[in-house]
């Protein structure tokens, strides 16, 4: 069900995203008067469509949903009556076909924009950026940071939430290998403190190896393990576990919180285990044989529900929330520093200076999307916000079968005053396909790694 859930939610997610991209060349081309005759959402086999519109443009819902395309009026693909010649998208200028091609990806940006002012106005919310474990003679620990020093500023950027502090970190890391921090202690005294991570780039931008690669947790409030729901047919309620009981130990081994539980049980999929409870002031020991999570078989499963204790942790939830128009600000902000982050991240991963393995392909991506469906509005606009912006900083690359590498077609034919030989082209493009079905595969490889693992 979670996995049928995720494919749905990718294709709705990546689907709305496309169909923004390829408005953008849409509406661009109907501004400078090009004839569109075909709008598609998706490739391959036409499932749905219709005519409209003077021009009686095709709007189509093809058969593959990882992409789309708008096909334009243009000599060098069919043959054009002479009366429409003028609308043809290879006669116009170099400057109009290179606005048609730019389009796309400013409309990914520009939803983005829109996406973080919706956020910003109802409030992102998460969790206070306060330092938890620090491990000694750690570089953290050998710059004075210390568990309950809580991070305010990161690289002269004000943060609020671990979300917007992991992002600046990875930012100053990919920026010049300097961390710069500002964080407060318990005794609420500042002090400013600067990371020098030179040379171990790769190493900290490997996928979930920040913190521990800087010698720190973020810090996570003690949970008390109160059973408050039992499954129907889980392994708890064949157990004979109850709603109020309190989990004591698991294997004899104490549980000092619900996290570490479910650590444990995760660690134990399909083993049977003791688990000790108190129930009405008497402790009990039980037998239970503990099943697999449906969408991964490599972690136990138990079956249970808990509460938490809002009062418990609302000290250390944050909303990063602002009115008009510093919402707008923080937008365009967001925006621009996302953009610089994603560019970052792939020059370097060209060069190798970052490990590869942060790229995601479509099955990383739908599984991500159906995690994220199921926290809300503001963490998919969230989430679609940062899809986006790849989207249109991928599609500007200088590759020929996508928008950057036609603009360098455009500008190539401006310079010499005549377009590139077909034939030239044609190269050009294949290998163009092979670069991008390289990618494919790689970024494949790497989500597939992830699951297996």
């Amino acid at each position: 069900m979670d996995f049928l859930f995720s494919i749905i939610a990718f294709i709705v997610l990546v689907g709305v995203l496309v169909a923004i991209h390829e408005y953008g060349h849409f509406l661009a081309a109907k501004l400078c008067n090009v004839k569109v005759l075909r709008y598609s959402i998706g490739f391959g086999k036409v499932l749905a469509s219709r005519k409209s519109g003077q021009d009686q443009t095709e709007y189509c819902l093809s058969a593959i949903p990882l992409g789309g395309y708008v096909q334009l009026l243009d000599e060098r693909s069919e043959d054009v009556a002479e009366e429409e010649k003028h609308r043809a998208f290879n006669r116009q200028s170099a400057t109009k076909r290179i606005f048609i091609l730019l389009a796309g990806p400013l409309a990914n940006f520009l939803f983005s924009i829109v996406a973080y002012i919706f956020m910003f106005s109802s409030g992102i919310p998460g969790t206070v950026p306060l330092i938890g474990d620090v491990e000694q003679q750690s570089i953290a620990w050998q710059n004075n940071i210390r568990t309950g020093d809580q991070i305010v500023n990161v690289g002269g950027r004000e943060v609020k939430t671990w979300q917007g502090t992991l992002i600046s970190m990875i930012g100053e890391i990919l920026d010049d290998e300097v961390i710069k921090l500002s964080v407060v202690d318990e005794s609420n005294n500042k002090k400013d403190i600067v990371l020098d991570v030179t040379g171990r780039t790769k190493e900290l931008t490997a996928p979930n190896a920040i913190f521990s690669g800087l010698g720190f947790q973020p810090f996570q409030p003690i949970i008390n393990p109160v059973i408050a729901s039992v499954s129907e047919n889980s392994p708890a309620e064949k157990a004979g576990l109850k709603s109020g009981d309190t989990l004591l130990t698991i294997d004899d081994i104490e549980i000092n919180g619900l996290e570490q539980f479910v650590e444990l049980v995760f660690s134990r999929p399909g083993k049977v285990v003791d688990i000790e409870i108190l129930r009405n002031g008497e402790v009990y020991l039980t037998e239970v044989n503990l099943g697999v999570k449906e969408d991964d078989s490599s972690k136990g499963f138990i079956g249970i529900g808990t509460t938490i204790d809002k009062e418990q942790i609302k000290q250390y939830l944050a909303v990063e929330k602002y009115s008009f128009p510093q919402n707008i600000t923080m937008a365009i902000d967001q925006t621009n520093e996302m953009i610089v982050l994603t560019l970052n991240m792939f020059g370097k991963m060209i060069t190798g200076q970052i490990s590869g393995k942060n790229l995601s392909g479509p099955v990383g991506i739908a599984k991500d999307a159906g995690a994220v469906a199921k926290r809300g509005l503001i963490a998919t606009l969230s989430f679609m916000a940062i899809i986006s912006i790849s989207l249109g900083i991928l599609n500007l690359l200088p590759v020929p079968v996508l928008d950057g590498g036609q603009i360098v077609f455009v500008l190539i034919e401006k310079i010499i005053r005549r377009p590139l030989p077909e034939k030239i082209q044609i190269i050009f493009q294949q290998l163009g396909v092979g670069a991008l079905l390289f990618l494919m595969v790689f970024a494949l490889y790497n989500d597939l790694t992830r699951i297996f693992n």
